[in-house]
């Protein structure tokens, strides 16, 4: 079997998107996460762009475009993550809904165009203003969603919603209409 990682739903399912061996240097977002990410998000994916920070492996932007957001775009810096992102594109044929980003994430800038801009960072870089800054990316009404470690306890402001699966939390902000 190819190692990879599969993806869960939408058009794709059963897929797989190309991993660097061992997964390193990437730490993918586990699929219980990208599951509930995407449950609660539903239908708000075909309201328009996702942008995927740290990207790794970029299966968090496929899996959005394979469950119907009209385009992604996947932010990462590391040569063989980007490799692998590259194939996956190839391999499944959307490379035109699938925008790669060589770059780092904390200095990439883009005018607020997506609806959901998705962060899951290497855990020992994560700050709180993360959030903010991923909101910065997102157009009126647009979500703004932080994978954080569980086992970093952090208050968060009321418009803050909260939600933990295993090691890992899901942060979700929504900018204001």
């Amino acid at each position: 079997m190819k190692p990879g990682i599969r993806i869960s739903g939408g058009r794709f399912r059963g897929r797989k998107v190309q991993a660097p061996p061992g997964l390193e240097p990437t730490r993918p977002t586990p699929g219980i996460v990208r599951e509930a990410l995407f449950s609660i998000l539903g239908n708000e994916l075909q309201a328009g762009g996702f942008c995927d920070l740290y990207a790794g492996t970029g299966s968090v932007a496929v899996e959005a475009i394979s469950r119907g957001a009209p385009r992604a775009t996947a932010v990462e810096n590391h040569k063989i993550a980007l490799e692998c992102l590259r194939k996956s594109a190839q391999e499944l044929g959307i490379e035109g809904e699938l925008e790669i980003v060589p770059a780092d994430a904390m200095k990439f800038r883009r005018n607020p165009v997506f609806h959901v801009v998705f962060a899951d960072p290497p855990f020992a870089k994560i700050t709180v203003e993360l959030l903010d800054h991923c909101l910065t990316f997102c157009r009126p009404g647009g979500w703004a969603i932080l994978q954080w470690p569980s086992d970093r306890p952090q208050e968060w402001p009321e418009d803050v919603t909260v939600r933990k699966y295993g090691s890992s939390m899901l942060v979700i902000k929504r900018k204001e209409a």
